[in-house]
This record gives C-alpha cells, sequence and structure tokens, in this order.
C-alpha cells in the first residue's frame, strides 16, 4: 500500500459509461430544479382595492343578467370605471391623456344600454364593451406593447384579454389570505366566523324544535324565510362566479400595474411571429392576386350595361324589380370580404423583396379599386330593394356593414400612397361607426320609415309582423298608427299586437329608457 492509499487520498480511478448518481436523493435521481415563484408584493391598498374588486364580481353577476341587457350593464361599468380611477390615484400613477379617448368609448358604450332595447346589437355592443374596457386599462396602465394604437393591437388585446389576466387570477385571494395573517383584526374576524359555521347544525336543531313548541313562532319563521330564503338562495348561488369575476378584473389591473407576468407576449415576440408567417413568396401571391383582378374585369366587361342599372331604378331585362334588386347582393357582400381577406392575408404572409412588394402594394390598390366599384354596385340594388319593401333590420345591418367596408377600403388605398397607420384607422373606424349604429335607434327607425310610407302612400302594406321583433321600439308607432289608421283589419292586428305586447315591468336592472317610455303608453 502506498502513502496516499494509506492517508485515503487516492484518486478515484475514472470509470466509464453512465455517472455514478447520489444515492442520498432516493432512488439515485436528482430532482428538477423548481422554478421560482414570482412574488406578490401589496400593502394596504392593495389589500382593500382586492376586496372592492370582488364585490365588483358579485355586482357584475347581479346587475348584468344575460337574457336581457339593460341599466345594470351602466350601473356596472360606473363602478367599475371609479374603482379604477381610484386604485391607480391611491397607487400613486397619474392618468395618461390618451386614456380618456378609451374611457370615453367605454362609458359610451354602457350608457347605451340604458337608452335602447336591441337584441341583434345588445350581445355584440357587450362584447365591444368589454374590448374597449379592457384596452382602456392597458392605456392606463402603460401596458401596451406600443405607445400608440397600431399593429400590436390584436396582440395587446390578446394579452389583455387572456394572458395578464388569468396568470395574476390568484394574486386577490393570496393578497387578502396573507393580509389576513398579518392582521390580529383578521384572525379574530376569521374566528368568529368558523365559530358561526360551526353553530349552524346546533341552531337549525334549536330552531325546528322551538317551531314544534309554539305555533306564532313557527308562523313567523315561515313568512320570513318565503321572504328571505330566495334572496339568499341567490346571493350563495352568486358567490362562485362573483368571486371567479373579481379574481379575473382585479389581476388584470395588479398584473398592469406591477408589470407581472406582463411580458409573456412583448413586440419583439409578435414581430418575430410575423416574420416567421412570412412565408409566401411574392411573385405567387402576385400571380394569384392578379388573376383575381382579370376575373373581375371579365365581370364588369360582361354586366356593363346593367352593373349600374339600379342607380336609375331600372332592373335587367327579363327580370322583375324585385329580382333584380335581391340577386347577387349578398353574393357581392361575400366577395367584397374575400377580397379584403386576400389583402389582409398577403400583407402578412408575403415576404418582404423591395421592389416585388412594391408590385404587390399597386395590386391591392387596384384591387381596392375594383371591390368599391362591387360596393358600389351592390348598394344600388340594396337602396332600389329598399325603395320598393321598406326597410328590414338584416338590409339595414347588411347596408352599415357595406358602407364600413367601403371605408376600410378607401383607407387601404390611401395607406398605399401616404404614410398612415393603416390599423389604428381602421380599428378607430370600426369602433365609432359600431357607437354610431348602437346609438341611431335602429328597430324604431326602420318601423317608423316604413309606416310613414305607408301612410304616404308609397309603401304596400305595414308590416305588424316586424313589430313583434321589437315591442319596446315600435309601441309608440303602433299606436299612433292605431290612432289614425281606417283600415279595420290592420286597426285590429294593431290592436291585438299592443294588446298581447303590453310591457310589463321588470327587473330595475334590465330597465332602460325605451322600454320605460313603452310601459308609460296607455293600452286603448
Amino acid at each position: 500500500m502506498n502513502i496516499a492509499e494509506e492517508n485515503g487520498t487516492a484518486s478515484v480511478p475514472v470509470t466509464t459509461g453512465a455517472p455514478v448518481l447520489p444515492s442520498t436523493l432516493g432512488y439515485g435521481q436528482i430532482p428538477a430544479a423548481k422554478k421560482p415563484e414570482i412574488p406578490i408584493p401589496f400593502t394596504g391598498t392593495d389589500t382593500l382595492f382586492a376586496l372592492l374588486f370582488l364585490v365588483c364580481g358579485y355586482l357584475f353577476v347581479w346587475l348584468i343578467t344575460p337574457e336581457c341587457f339593460g341599466l345594470g350593464v351602466t350601473l356596472f361599468t360606473a363602478v367599475f370605471c371609479t374603482l379604477v380611477l381610484l386604485y391607480l390615484k391611491n397607487r400613486g400613477k397619474s392618468v395618461p391623456k390618451n386614456s380618456w379617448f378609451w374611457l370615453a368609448l367605454v362609458v359610451l358604450s354602457s350608457v347605451n344600454f340604458s337608452l335602447f332595447t336591441n337584441v341583434s346589437l345588445q350581445f355584440l355592443n357587450f362584447l365591444f364593451l368589454m374590448g374597449c374596457a379592457v384596452y382602456w386599462v392597458a392605456v392606463l396602465t402603460s401596458g401596451r406593447m406600443e405607445e400608440r394604437l397600431g399593429a400590436c393591437f390584436m396582440p395587446d388585446m390578446v394579452n389583455q384579454l387572456f394572458k395578464i389576466p388569468f396568470l395574476n387570477f390568484g394574486c386577490a385571494s393570496r393578497i387578502i389570505r396573507r393580509s389576513a395573517v398579518k392582521n390580529r383584526k383578521s384572525k379574530v374576524l376569521l374566528a368568529s366566523l368558523g365559530g358561526a359555521l360551526a353553530a349552524l347544525p346546533v341552531l337549525w336543531i334549536v330552531l325546528s324544535l322551538l317551531m314544534q313548541a309554539d305555533g306564532a313562532f313557527q308562523a313567523l319563521v315561515k313568512q320570513f324565510s318565503s321572504d328571505v330564503g330566495i334572496h339568499i338562495a341567490n346571493f350563495l348561488f352568486r358567490l362562485l362566479p362573483a368571486f371567479l369575476t373579481g379574481s379575473y378584473l382585479f389581476g388584470l389591473l395588479y398584473g398592469n400595474i406591477q408589470k407581472r407576468r406582463a411580458d409573456s407576449i412583448t413586440a419583439e415576440k409578435a414581430a418575430k411571429l410575423s416574420e416567421k408567417c412570412r412565408v409566401v413568396p411574392t411573385a405567387a401571391a402576385v400571380t394569384g392576386t392578379v388573376l383575381l383582378c382579370i376575373l373581375y374585369l371579365v365581370f364588369f366587361g360582361a354586366q356593363t350595361a346593367s352593373l349600374f342599372s339600379a342607380f336609375s331604378g331600372q332592373g335587367q331585362s327579363g327580370l322583375t324589380l324585385a329580382e333584380f334588386a335581391r340577386r347577387g347582393f349578398f353574393e357581392l357582400c361575400k366577395v367584397a370580404m374575400i377580397n379584403f381577406a386576400v389583402i389582409a392575408f398577403s400583407s402578412v404572409l408575403i415576404r418582404r423583396e423591395e421592389g416585388e412588394f412594391r408590385v404587390m402594394r399597386a395590386i391591392h390598390v387596384f384591387l381596392s379599386v375594383e371591390t368599391l366599384l362591387l360596393i358600389a354596385s351592390a348598394l344600388s340594388k340594396m337602396i332600389l330593394y329598399i325603395a320598393r319593401y321598406g326597410l328590414t333590420p338584416k338590409r339595414v345591418y347588411t347596408s352599415w356593414f357595406m358602407v364600413v367596408l367601403a371605408v376600410i377600403f378607401v383607407l387601404i388605398i390611401v395607406s398605399r400612397f401616404k404614410k398612415i397607420n393603416p390599423a389604428r384607422s381602421i380599428v378607430l373606424t370600426c369602433a365609432v361607426s359600431f357607437l354610431i349604429l348602437c346609438y341611431a335607434n335602429i328597430d324604431g327607425r326602420i318601423i317608423g320609415y316604413n309606416i310613414g310610407r305607408y301612410q304616404n302612400g308609397t309603401l304596400e302594406t305595414a308590416d305588424v309582423g316586424m313589430m313583434y321583433s321589437a315591442p319596446d321600439a315600435a309601441k309608440p308607432y303602433a299606436l299612433e298608427l292605431y290612432r289614425n289608421t281606417k283600415d279595420a283589419s290592420l286597426k285590429e292586428e294593431l290592436k291585438t299586437f299592443l294588446r298581447d305586447f303590453n310591457p310589463q315591468k321588470t327587473e330595475f336592472q334590465q330597465m332602460n329608457l325605451q322600454k320605460w317610455t313603452a310601459l308609460r303608453l296607455p293600452i286603448e
């Protein structure tokens, strides 16, 4: 034995094969390193507003009824916006000037629910309201990827609607729990609540025995339970969705203010993803789009005589005026949407070879001009059809959509000649035009327009059946026509409508000005 071996310092022979793992960790395996938990810093202000947002979540569940939106949406929005601004102020942050525009969109969208009853638009308006509110929070807390509205709008919306609130979903409950552990009064309150819950079975047994012992006490308890029991059951039923909603709302705001897990989607990541998507050769896109443009030129050439004849109020030979007006309108609408999709996807997917991309931009302009001609032809057909048969919601909404689409194509053409932000222009155009549509009282204007034309003799019938789809808006016009018409059969139809659809008193959450006005109208 040499000296090294005797002193225990001999070198360990090198072995081949798999390395020897320490056995002290169990079954010879090394556990994977845990990811460090992201801290949740909080103050007393955060605790207070975490509780307030849970209450706000309860208000959401209580005030907003999916079967009929109304005043409740406006009230909840007012509470939510107030809480957000107060939280921001208590955190010592200022309100950016560019956030007031988005707050105005939120307020205008929410107030509309208190004014009009429009089932077709209310659901879309509710989605619009949520999107505007979330984006307002992002602008308010400087949580956007860019300082201005631009190409990162869609990544911003994904980040704000899903990533940030759900990645910070448990912050409200954790802050409240940790604050309660540190607070002596909170410990006493939790202990009191625990004692009350533990006493419930005993109280229930004693209450049952006392009810059996005295009839008067039994009658008092039954009367009280019939009045309060339903409210208690509704309150308990709302607690879980209220907690989920409040946690979502607080997670959205807290995550943006603390910038906690707010970088899962960034402008750099979005730009890299955009570059990866550019896989289509420019030559291929140019060829396909040119063929589409040539097809439209052939179509215009074949339809030269009749394509725009609707402007002169004339139909196509061999077709009645109604058949000519109906034929092709919705097909032309679909073609216009396809053209928009072609321009959008080609802008996103094609490679940016400088020379070839300039050619693509020129083709986009030509395709946009052709699309504007198709939209003009389609709208001329719709105007002719309305002149013959009056208005319906479908005709109005489709015409509005085509007008908005025409404005978008004009913006596309302008963006090819002048340096503008097309994404910003398109988003603002859609937002403002949608609010105009919501405030136009479409149902009331349609019925008023048709009745007015019936009374002056330019429309053959007054469609009472259409009134059943919008009774609140139709009531004033139906009552006026009932008083003035001399047509006995029409008078009987209107009388049936006025009696069958007399508005009933409803919960204040579902009330609005149009419904309240219809409720006050006399029924003759």
